[in-house]
C-alpha cells in the first residue's frame, strides 16, 4: 500500500517535468513541419468537398443553411426570446454563440479516428503523427471563419457592431487550443479503445442542448446553472458573443482563465499522446 501511494506521488512530482519535455518536442516539431502541417490542412480543406460542382464554395453556403436551420428552429419552433432583442437581433445572438460550437464539434468528430486511419505515419520520420488529428483541427477552424464571416457582414448595418470586434481573436485563440487538448487526448484513446467515438459523438450531441446558443446563462433556473457552468462551451460562446455582438453575463477576467487552463490542458494532452504513440503501431 505505501509502496503504491509512492509510485503515485513520484509519478505525480515528475508529471510537470514530463509535460515541459513532451510540449518542447511538439513546439520543436511544429518549427520543423509547420509547412507540411499547413499544406496538409488546405489539402484537407478542399478534399471536405472534392467531386462537388461548388467545390470550396460550400463552406459558406454550408455556414448559411446550417445557421438558417438553427434559426428556424428557435425562432419558428421553439418561439425562444431574448429580453428585448428583436428577431434580428436574436439571429445574430444565436448565429455568435451556435459558430463556436459548430467548429469545436466538428473539430473533434473529424479528429477523431484521424490518427488510427493513419497509423503507417508511425514510422514517418518527416511528418510527426501527433499533427494528423491538428490538421483536422485547422481544417475546421477554416469552416468556422467562414461563418464567422458571413455573421460579421450580417452584424456591420446593425447596432451591433463596435470595438468589441476588435476582441475576436482572444475566442479564436482559445477555441484552437482547447479543441488541440481535447483532440490529441482522444485521438490517441480511440487508437486503442475504438468505442469511444461512440461516446463522444453522443456527447457532442448532448453538450449542444447544454451550451448557452439559444438562451442567456441568467435565463436558467438557479437548480440547473452549475450544469451550464461546467460546460467548456460556455465560456467559449460567452467570449465569442462578447466579441461578436457586445453581449456577456460572465465576467471578462474569466476568458484569461479559460485560455491558460486551454493551454494546460493542450500541454498535458500532447505529452500524453506522445507518451502513447509507440503503442500504436501495435494497433496498426
Amino acid at each position: 500500500m505505501n509502496l503504491g501511494a509512492g509510485s503515485i506521488l513520484r509519478s505525480a512530482l515528475h508529471l510537470p517535468a514530463v509535460v515541459r519535455l513532451e510540449a518542447g518536442g511538439l513546439v520543436a516539431n511544429l518549427r520543423r513541419s509547420w509547412h507540411v502541417l499547413w499544406t496538409l490542412t488546405m489539402i484537407e480543406c478542399r478534399r471536405k468537398y472534392a467531386g462537388s460542382i461548388l467545390g470550396t464554395l460550400w463552406y459558406p453556403l454550408y455556414s448559411m443553411l446550417l445557421l438558417g436551420s438553427y434559426c428556424f428552429v428557435y425562432l419558428v419552433v421553439l418561439r425562444v426570446r431574448y429580453r428585448e432583442l428583436g428577431t434580428y437581433e436574436f439571429v445574430l445572438f444565436v448565429f455568435s454563440g451556435l459558430i463556436p460550437y459548430l467548429g469545436f464539434s466538428e473539430a473533434v468528430s473529424t479528429g477523431l479516428g484521424s490518427v488510427k486511419a493513419n497509423l503507417a505515419l508511425v514510422r514517418n520520420a518527416v511528418f510527426p503523427i501527433e499533427f494528423v488529428p491538428v490538421k483536422h483541427v485547422l481544417a475546421a477552424m477554416v469552416g468556422l471563419l467562414s461563418s464567422l464571416s458571413l455573421l460579421m457582414v450580417m452584424i456591420l448595418p446593425t447596432s451591433s457592431r463596435g470595438w468589441h470586434l476588435l476582441y475576436l481573436p482572444v475566442p479564436l485563440v482559445s477555441l484552437l487550443v482547447f479543441s488541440l487538448g481535447v483532440i490529441w487526448f482522444l485521438s490517441a484513446v480511440a487508437v486503442v479503445v475504438p468505442d469511444v467515438a461512440q461516446v463522444v459523438n453522443i456527447a457532442l450531441l448532448l453538450l449542444m442542448f447544454v451550451s448557452p446558443i439559444g438562451f442567456s446563462v441568467d435565463l436558467v433556473p438557479p437548480q440547473a446553472r452549475a450544469l451550464v457552468y461546467l460546460n467548456p462551451m460556455t465560456y467559449l460562446i460567452e467570449a465569442f458573443r462578447y466579441a461578436l455582438i457586445g453581449v456577456r453575463v460572465t465576467p471578462m477576467w474569466i476568458d484569461a482563465v479559460f485560455l491558460l487552463a486551454a493551454v494546460g490542458l493542450a500541454a498535458i494532452s500532447g505529452a500524453f499522446f506522445r507518451r502513447m504513440s509507440p503503442m500504436f503501431s501495435d494497433y496498426e
